[in-house]
């Protein structure tokens, strides 16, 4: 490994972390760009004017990141085969009531939002770092989670989608977000009360791309002859050896991520190889399967923060 290094301050209070300049450039565009043009003993930060740093190794600031997202992509970032079980076992804690909460009489319920919150921005930050790998299984592991908690997504996910994030960097969650929206306004398994079909209503008219990407849903689920009352986002499904009428019950498990064959993308990298291999944890567990990803040429990289425990990227929003 490549011996230089850098230093990524992160948030408002500048939480560093040191990480390896060659690993870092190989996995984002994003990076490798900004140290480019960036000295190094000089720092660099969005917004900010340079100013030379105190030790050795470029350093950057990513004032508008949280420290705690920014914990997951380091994990990915040195862990990558052993990433996606990671989330999945996140996932998986958070939903079964793990022991090691604080405050149990919370019922879990901070812990799961956090982590929706957590991995929320870890998808817009692979966006904007050029990482689409990263982004998809983000949009696994959150889909995986809404299905295990039965959540339907709230006026306030929705508003922070539309009226805070960059719109390129947001339109697989916002896509994703719209297919819920629809799935539960049109009736779900239960249908929502009157109350908050109104405070969907208020988000349409408080913006309009919202209403856009609404109707576009509905009338391209139209198209497909799919039941917006029955096709459930939450629901990954694999691509092959689907009965007619399956697929009408859930989304591809491609279908909220961020490759597209259709202009030249190439397949799902989290689908390759065996039909057991793409499936979904939630469809892993349901089977009794065991998951075969033991094998991680990775884990022979520690990184900066493998010390720590994955739970407290539960308890940090």
């Amino acid at each position: 490994m490549d011996e230089e290094i850098v230093r990524v301050l992160v948030g408002p209070d500048q939480r560093e972390f040191t990480l390896h300049k060659r690993l870092l450039c190989a996995a984002s565009p994003y990076f490798r760009d900004r140290l480019d043009v960036t000295p190094a003993n000089l720092s660099s930060s969005p917004g900010a004017t340079t100013t030379p740093a105190d030790s050795t190794g470029a350093m950057l600031w990513l004032a508008n990141e949280t420290p705690e997202m920014f914990e997951l992509f380091v994990l990915w970032l040195y862990q990558r085969r052993a990433f996606r079980l990671f989330v999945g076992a996140a996932v998986s804690s958070a939903t079964r009531g793990a022991p090691f909460l604080e405050f149990p009489n919370l019922q879990n319920d901070l812990c799961r939002r956090t982590l929706r919150w957590n991995l929320a921005r870890l998808h817009l930050f692979a966006a904007m770092a050029q990482v689409p790998a990263l982004q998809d299984v983000a949009m696994d592991a959150l889909q995986d989670l809404y299905l295990r908690c039965d959540w339907e997504v709230s006026p306030r996910f929705l508003a922070f989608l539309y009226g805070e994030c960059d719109a390129d960097r947001s339109v697989r969650l916002r896509k994703w977000a719209v297919a819920m929206v629809a799935w539960a306004v049109c009736g779900g398994e239960t249908g929502l009360s009157a109350v908050a079909v109104g405070k969907f209503r208020t988000l349409f008219d408080a913006h309009p791309a919202l209403r856009d990407d609404y109707v576009r849903h509905l009338s391209k689920m139209d198209e497909s002859r799919a039941d917006v009352r029955v096709k459930n986002p939450q629901l990954r499904l694999p691509g092959n050896r689907l009965r007619s009428e399956e697929r009408f019950l859930g989304f591809r498990m491609c279908s909220f991520h961020s490759h597209r064959a259709a202009v030249g993308e190439g397949a799902c990298p989290l689908a390759v190889g065996t039909f057991r291999a793409a499936k979904s944890p939630w469809m892993r567990a349901k089977e009794g399967m065991e998951s075969d990803d033991s094998d991680d040429a990775d884990r022979g990289i520690l990184s900066p923060v493998s010390n720590s425990r994955w739970e407290t990227y539960l308890r940090c929003g």
